[in-house]
């Protein structure tokens, strides 16, 4: 039977809906700012508990907390940025005057006179890819630094996020809970696994990346490899990609150095990287990730490629978190409703 009081409650929920969706598109050019801000938050929550247990005021844990923050992200962050960008220069200007290669003529007529135009074309697409490349990641580093205040207003916001996530977390908790329609132990749970996924994803996919893209670089300083920043940096995304991992980017280096006449440098990379690189990810990466979380590299490799496209350069992380947060939701519908809902 259709009441006044059902009409009222249809007009609620149409309002609702309409009001939730302009909230929605007023919020959508900080969807990245408040997705990192959730993460950190999160990962760093730890170390607010530990400043809240001993300072006793929230407020001053969170601030002592973003003071570690700072110190622990942006510091290097922008000692790195200086870094990349002088080789960025110094590897556009090289690759864009004589090419990857200088002397590879001489290097290629010592190869079977069948094999000497493939070589040469593929030096050629070589250099063109290197320059596009190098040229897109310094147009990349020059936009940044053309619109610094942007820049700072978005980091501004991100921390200012966090601090409000740090401080008033559990009563952000408990307000989520309320409007929740799921049932109460059921809401720990689903929370509980989205903790464990982002530390899995993070812990597990980042810092081990970060940990072998270090190791990388002591070894591309110590042979000699040109540009090792850069060999660095690009060591640390590829050692995302599942599998293959950082042989991406070790094993071009490796080559780079054979074919330039540095046989024992490009023998001495290879051996580090096989005792300094490869086994981090053996040794490291178990004690990182977390046995409850259990995604296919397959999923995760797609979800990297996938988040960037859709979210842009943080979506290496965003990417991985959804996929392991539905993998989590996948699991509770397995365990918990489906006998529910069949019965």
């Amino acid at each position: 039977m259709f009441t006044y009081k059902r009409l009222q409650i249809i007009s609620f929920l149409i309002i609702l809906a309409l009001v939730f969706v302009v909230v929605l598109m007023v919020l959508r050019p900080f969807v990245n700012i408040i997705a990192m801000a959730i993460i950190l938050a999160i990962l760093f929550n730890p170390l607010f508990g530990a400043f809240s247990r001993r300072i006793k005021s929230e407020t001053w844990s969170a601030i002592l907390t973003l003071a570690v923050m700072l110190a622990i992200i942006l510091i290097p962050l922008f000692l790195f940025g200086q870094l990349v960008l002088n080789e960025l220069i110094d590897a556009y200007r090289k690759v864009a005057s004589q090419g990857l290669l200088a002397n590879h003529a001489e290097l290629f007529s010592r190869l079977p006179s069948q094999l000497q135009p493939l070589a040469e074309a593929g030096m050629r697409d070589l250099n063109s890819l290197i320059v596009r490349l190098t040229s897109n990641a310094f147009e990349t580093f020059s936009n940044i630094l053309g619109h610094l205040s942007t820049f700072f207003i978005s980091v501004f916001l991100l921390f200012f996020a966090v601090f409000y996530l740090l401080r008033d977390g559990k009563k952000i908790m408990k307000v989520l809970m309320d409007l929740s329609p799921i049932a109460a132990n059921q809401e720990s749970v689903l929370f509980s696994k989205i903790n464990t996924a982002i530390n899995g994803v993070v812990k597990g996919a980042f810092l081990v990346a970060l940990s072998q893209g270090t190791s990388a670089l002591i070894g591309f300083l110590i042979f000699g490899v040109p540009q090792p920043i850069l060999w660095a940096m690009f060591t640390v995304l590829a050692a995302l990609v599942p599998t293959v991992g950082t042989a991406l980017s070790i094993v071009p280096a490796i080559l780079l150095l054979f074919f330039t006449g540095h046989v024992t440098a490009a023998i001495g990379l290879a051996i580090w990287a096989a005792l300094g690189v490869g086994l981090i990810d053996n040794f490291l990466g178990p004690k990182l990730v977390s046995s409850r979380l259990q995604v296919h590299p397959l999923l995760i490799l797609f979800s990297i490629l996938g988040g960037i496209q859709f979210f842009g350069f943080v979506g290496f992380l965003l990417g991985p978190i959804i996929m392991a947060i539905f993998i989590a939701l996948v699991d509770m519908y397995r365990t918990d409703f489906k006998n529910y809902l069949e019965g």
